[in-house]
């Protein structure tokens, strides 16, 4: 089973030194693809002994985000030729198996595949009080709870070609299978530098509106460019909101339970498929994760 792995980043050191240690726990550093947007040296020594691939950040225009996951999904489909999975992630979000093989490559390549990619269970790791926190535990055993999440339950191991939604959260024209043996861990609200990630980010949104500026066009912008950034306070209070009143869902014994609900709000419409974060937070769950995974990342 050939796998390979492929971020793009742009500052996130820390983030970036999580995602080569803990994957590279899997295959061997030259099967990490990087892309390093904008040559910043300190993302290649981070990712040294990586496939680390530079690409010009010159100008920031409103569809970024849109032009980085054209980008990484042609560069997931180029990667096929040459390995059976390819898993593409945001740098921010780690993947754990937690089934009886003896690790994700053996599931991998004896797991049931349906449609073009897999997606794991998605969950938005929730910061626990700073006063509460041991530094010195790793991040699942400071930051046990964790918000059931169907924006991060994306179709990231691909199988067969993809052509991934912006963000990476569904597939255009294509299918996938939701896997409850492997996790995702949306580390966003964990990062201990996340006050300057945000703070970087607004600088992004204003450096968007300079390009627009720059070139005559009109300022007003879709209300869907850079909303996550633009206004993160928000997003936060929404997740944080849904958290409070979430049902818990006992994983001790496994996932099944949090991949049936993410089944049953998959969707498919608009030649797009997706779960639909919507009728997930109708009824909003969360996990605590237990004790046996807690030092996996």
């Amino acid at each position: 089973m050939r796998i390979a792995f492929l971020t793009m980043v742009w500052r996130d050191y820390w983030l970036l030194e999580k995602w080569v240690s803990h994957n590279e726990k899997q295959v061997d550093r030259r099967q990490l693809y990087v892309i390093n947007h904008g040559g910043d040296p300190e993302v290649d020594r981070i990712a040294n002994g990586c496939n680390v691939i530079h690409v010009p950040r010159e100008e920031v225009t409103p569809d970024l985000t849109r032009r980085r996951w054209d980008l990484k999904g042609a560069m997931t489909n180029g990667l096929l030729a040459f390995h059976d999975v390819v898993i593409t992630t945001d740098v921010d979000e780690l993947l754990l198996y937690v089934g009886e093989k003896s690790g994700l490559a053996e599931h991998l390549a004896e797991a049931e595949r349906i449609g073009n990619a897999t997606a794991p269970v998605g969950l938005n790791l929730i910061p626990t009080p700073a006063d509460s926190i041991d530094a010195s535990l790793p991040v699942l055993a400071r930051h046990p709870n964790a918000l059931l999440a169907a924006k991060y339950t994306k179709p990231c191991i691909a199988h067969s070609r993809v052509v991934f939604t912006t963000g990476g959260h569904g597939l255009q024209r294509g299918d996938f299978r939701i896997d409850p043996d492997i996790l995702l861990f949306h580390l966003h609200y964990v990062t201990p530098d996340y006050r300057e990630r945000m703070a970087a980010r607004q600088e992004i949104v204003q450096q968007s509106k300079d390009h627009v500026a720059a070139r005559g066009e009109d300022l007003t912008q879709p209300a869907r460019y850079w909303i996550n950034w633009a206004k993160p306070d928000r997003i936060r209070e929404k997740d944080f909101g849904n958290f409070e009143r979430a049902e818990e869902i006992d994983v001790t014994e496994g996932f099944d339970d949090c991949a049936e609900v993410l089944r049953a709000a998959k969707s498919t419409g608009d030649r797009k498929t997706v779960v639909d974060p919507n009728v997930v937070n109708k009824r909003s769950r969360r996990i605590v994760v237990p004790k046996r995974l807690q030092d996996m990342i």
